[in-house]
């Protein structure tokens, strides 16, 4: 249990770094795309663009996956866990520290609004 509990530490610490260093322009679009319907969080720590979502939505989409899925390998790698189980505790954390009205798509399918 202590590796886990470790982990789980450093995996929060570094959410948070990456919140901070991300720059506050990149998470005032996120949140305002998130907030308006237009990018949705999913259950594995990854974004979605959403049907409606305009072009500038979309290329967020794909800079915030890509930073995410280098994060989840760096920290997967360092903590010797899979990159599966490093995105669940990033997605459960996202889920926490997300704003009202943010849309997250669960394991199910289903499509939510916190």
């Amino acid at each position: 249990m202590r590796h886990i509990s470790a982990s789980w530490r450093a995996v929060t610490a570094a959410f948070f770094a990456l919140i901070i260093f991300a720059g506050p322009v990149f998470a005032d679009a996120l949140d305002d795309y998130r907030r308006a319907g237009h990018i949705i969080e999913r259950a594995d720590g990854l974004v979605e663009a959403a049907s409606n979502a305009p072009p500038a939505a979309r290329a967020l989409v794909d800079r915030v996956n890509a930073q995410r899925i280098n994060l989840y390998e760096e920290r997967a790698a360092q903590q010797g866990v899979s990159v599966e189980a490093v995105a669940v505790i990033y997605a459960q954390q996202i889920r926490a520290s997300a704003p009202r009205g943010t849309l997250f798509r669960e394991a199910n399918g289903r499509v939510v609004r916190k």
